[in-house]
């Protein structure tokens, strides 16, 4: 979870990339006019610091992208439609942060990584999933669970759980799958599982997609930046897998605590649970991080305010912002209708948001109740203590540089994925 500025001039620099973008679409695809362009450059470096550059170029590849399809399916160019607002903002939403953070006269909020994983991650698999179907119709652990075997060879199911930080069920369902598809063979259900010659073959040959995927989001970042990068996930999974069994042991014990978040710092996760890292693949620790980041969340939000993860999010983005508009909502949320729909329902038949304006789920606007109100304020102060604990371990050097290599990446998934969805429109 996140705390978010919602007022002031927060705003401005999303006015200036908004009409950057159109302008770019409108004219061609071109860059707009060197004056014009210095002008908002200048503009944007006051609110966006150093990132004001890196800004505008973002936003001028996704329009020359989203002009390109458009064109191939028949619209005209002269204007610019409605659904290329609607794309540009889930882009500023990614960028929304750092921004806010660069914003004068204002601290910088406390950092809560938990949802800045889960921005990227859901990015990069939305775009991975676009990129990997022309190949073959695999789910996104179905894949890992292959890259996992190509590079390490046979493997335990238990001992596949633990790399990739996902439940046994979810293993297991995986293996079934690529059983099915004879792309695996065991001897036993406990016995170590392999590739087939056929899933040798295909892991490859997505392996040379992905390392392609992953040249791009390490786009502008050292061989040097990169090593720091993994030695800092290092930490943060030995730290986030102590979280997870820490707050497992709690669930056993049901313990309450007014404190919504207070970790044992002497605790020292079970030799049994080792992380393993592909040194190779930058997404593969960041996924394994944030799953078990992510579970332990689970349990804690949970514990503390019987909500589910996503429940938990939905809310916290609403109390952030409310009213907020049911646009904005799933724009930040990065899901579809009807999973937010489903989830807002949800929240509304319990008493913790309230709804305002034309009837619908999905119209009016939305805000949190007094109860809604107070179960906000324990997840933001759990998703702070968490997130505080899990960095810990951190001087401030590394800290910085982590956050900003992590921005590097992120900021190219952004671009990643709008090329893919234009490949995909235009196919």
């Amino acid at each position: 979870m996140t705390s978010r500025p919602t007022s002031g001039n927060g705003a401005d620099w999303r006015a200036i990339l908004q009409a950057h973008a159109r302008q770019t679409y409108l004219a061609g695809g071109a860059r707009p006019d060197a004056m014009e362009t210095d002008v908002a450059l200048g503009r944007l470096a006051h609110l966006l610091g150093p990132m004001a550059e890196e800004a505008l170029r973002i936003v001028e590849s996704f329009a020359v992208g989203a002009l390109a399809s458009d064109v191939a399916a028949g619209l005209p160019s002269n204007e610019v439609p409605p659904v290329f607002d609607t794309r540009l903002a889930i882009i500023l939403n990614g960028l929304a942060p750092e921004a806010e953070q660069h914003r004068q006269g204002e601290a910088p909020p406390p950092h809560v990584i938990q949802h800045d994983l889960w921005q990227l991650l859901y990015k990069v698999r939305e775009s991975a999933e676009l990129s990997y179907a022309r190949e073959i119709d695999l789910v996104e652990l179905d894949r890992r669970v292959l890259f996992l075997l190509r590079n390490g060879g046979p493997v335990v199911p238990a001992d596949i759980s633990s790399a990739v930080g996902v439940d046994k069920a979810q293993v297991s369902r995986s293996v079934k799958r690529l059983l099915d598809f004879k792309m695996v063979e065991r001897d036993q259900i406990r016995s170590p599982v392999a590739l087939t010659r056929k899933g040798v073959a295909l892991a490859d040959r997505l392996l040379r997609l992905a390392e392609l995927r992953n040249r791009e989001l390490t786009f502008d970042i050292s061989d040097d930046e990169l090593s720091r990068f993994y030695a800092v996930i290092e930490q943060l999974l030995q730290r986030a897998v102590m979280l997870y069994e820490q707050e497992r042991a709690r669930g056993s014990k049901d313990v309450r605590s007014l404190n919504p978040f207070a970790p044992d710092p002497d605790y020292v996760p079970g030799e049994g649970n080792a992380v393993k890292i592909e040194r190779s693949r930058i997404l593969s620790p960041l996924m394994t991080l944030s799953a078990y980041f992510s579970r332990s969340g689970a349990l804690t939000f949970k514990r503390l305010t019987g909500l589910s993860n996503f429940e938990s999010w939905v809310l916290n983005e609403i109390a952030l912002d409310a009213p907020i508009e049911w646009n904005t909502l799933v724009a930040r949320l990065d899901r579809d209708h009807s999973q937010a729909g489903r989830t807002v329902r949800s929240l509304v038949e319990r008493g913790l948001i309230s709804r305002d304006g034309k009837p619908g789920r999905r119209h009016g606007r939305f805000s949190p109740t007094e109860e809604g109100r107070r179960l906000f304020e324990i997840i933001q102060e759990a998703s702070r203590q968490r997130s505080a604990f899990l960095m810990a371990p951190l001087s401030v050097r590394e800290r910085e540089q982590f956050l900003a290599t992590f921005d590097k990446v992120r900021r190219n998934a952004v671009v990643q994925l709008e090329r893919e969805r234009t490949f995909d429109e235009l196919g």
